[in-house]
């Protein structure tokens, strides 16, 4: 298994993206029979599965779903002939065939930025052709490697204009989903990247993105992890937030690691040590189910 990284500056975003090109798909774990075997044995109650409308400006929200009792074979079929997109979270933790390959990623990635690399959580995403990811942001750093089929990434700066401060802290808390609101303007600030089988990119920390898949099943795996100044910038995200709901602060939007970032840091270990104990998991409610009698449709909860 062979990744190599390289740094590519792209001006239109003001920022230095890590670009791969990889071998993973030449693995058998991501053929149709391995997939199959991989969505058995992964943890049913784990498993994320959700659709999208179509792409369009405003704030577009995923719509959960579940598979119930059906097989490896049989959700792989509905993702090829619906509209579906599978997030298997952690895979390397949960089901160990995955685990060196995570490692491997992840190892050439701290080896190319030169900065340790922690909380590693690789995800397969087996999603259906021409499904669209809606807009979006994410706390942690990503590395998305694509292994089957082909996609567009959309990528857009990550600034005020793309992505309000007060929707990035409550991502950061953990309020509501991702999302983030799209207006069509973007795309003239945007940077569309297609992926095909042995690419992959890593993008700057919290950049808004959105993904449009080929007209083919597709297989990425996305591996998302923090440095330390990643993991300093999400405390304070945090702790900014905190402030600005109890106090009625104005924080400003974190800009590297500074003097002050620590005593956030800190702060937000001690907020969500409370937190923690008075929190209490709901189980997410899906709005659909796949039909067993026919692969593709989906029917209403």
């Amino acid at each position: 298994m062979s990744i190599h990284w390289q740094y590519v500056r792209h001006d239109k975003l003001d920022a230095n993206l890590l670009e791969a090109e990889h071998s993973l798909h030449q693995s058998p774990l991501f053929c149709d029979a391995s997939l199959a075997a991989l969505l058995d044995a992964y943890p049913r109650d784990k498993l994320g599965i959700w659709t999208f409308g179509e792409h369009a400006e405003g704030d577009q929200k995923p719509i959960s779903g579940t598979a119930n009792d059906l097989g490896g074979e049989d959700i792989l079929e509905a993702v090829k002939k619906g509209r579906i997109w599978l997030n298997l979270r952690a895979t390397n933790e949960l089901v160990t065939d995955y685990t060196d390959t995570a490692q491997n990623i992840f190892d050439s990635l701290q080896s190319r930025m030169g900065q340790r690399i922690i909380k590693r959580d690789m995800s397969v995403l087996i999603s259906s052709p021409e499904i669209h990811v809606h807009y979006h942001l994410d706390i942690p750093l990503v590395a998305l490697l694509q292994v089957r089929g082909s996609k567009t990434l959309h990528l857009y700066p990550e600034t005020e204009s793309f992505a309000p401060t007060e929707r990035l802290e409550a991502i950061a808390l953990g309020d509501g989903d991702e999302s983030l609101y799209f207006e069509n303007s973007f795309d003239q600030h945007g940077q569309p990247f297609e992926l095909k089988p042995g690419q992959g990119i890593s993008w700057p920390q919290n950049a808004p993105h959105r993904v449009q898949n080929g007209d083919m099943m597709n297989v990425s795996l996305s591996c998302e992890f923090m440095t330390w100044p990643a993991l300093f910038r999400a405390n304070a995200l945090y702790a900014n937030g905190r402030l600005r709901r109890a106090f009625g602060a104005k924080p400003g939007r974190p800009q590297g690691v500074v003097p002050a970032t620590f005593g956030k840091v800190a702060l937000a270990r001690v907020l969500k040590k409370f937190e923690r104990t008075e929190a209490v998991s709901l189980p997410r409610r899906p709005a659909f189910a796949l039909d067993p009698n026919c692969p593709g449709a989906v029917r209403p909860i």
